[in-house]
């Protein structure tokens, strides 16, 4: 998340404006608007044969040791559904295809600030995890003893989730 101070453009000191519909920090000498829009974030929600949940510990932050869905930032020109594709694998080892679309959430973030939250089913075939990449541990959980989940949007996809199973 970018907070200006001065204008990329042209170097002048941002100030602050009612501008559609919002307070944002704008450029007064060449128009340059500094618009907060959220990045995309894709979390992954597995079940295995069991119909147990798939989660990570957190390896960095925020939040770092607590459980959470796998999942991560969308890269440039990169589609949800590989995004997630390829965070399953770096986070837990399983290659995953997409399934169902479970939602699209908001969500703040303290580090990042504002984020648009896709959480998409993924289907496997193996159960064996590899935590790697951001992740220290990845594990199956029955859904009625799932470990603490800090973020909220994850507990919102998590219940939509276990509707449509």
């Amino acid at each position: 998340m970018k907070y200006f101070k001065y204008c990329p453009h042209c170097r002048r000191d941002l100030e602050e404006k009612h501008i559609e519909g919002r307070d944002r920090y704008h450029c007064p000498d060449c128009g340059w608007i500094n618009y907060l829009n959220p990045l995309p974030v894709m979390s992954c929600l597995v079940v295995n044969r069991k119909k147990q949940l798939l989660l990570i510990r957190r390896g960095i932050e925020p939040m770092i040791g607590s459980w959470a869905l796998p999942g991560g930032f969308i890269e440039l020109e990169e589609s949800p559904e590989h995004a997630g594709k390829r965070e399953l694998m770096e986070e837990t080892g399983l290659d995953g295809r997409p399934g169902r679309l479970v939602s699209v959430l908001s969500h703040m973030s303290v580090l990042y600030g504002p984020l648009i939250m896709i959480g998409y089913e993924y289907l496997i075939d193996s159960e064996d995890t590899a935590a790697g990449d951001d992740a220290q541990d990845a594990r199956f959980f029955p859904f009625d003893s799932l470990p603490e989940i800090p973020f909220d949007s994850h507990r919102i996809l998590i219940d939509k989730f276990k509707n449509l199973l």
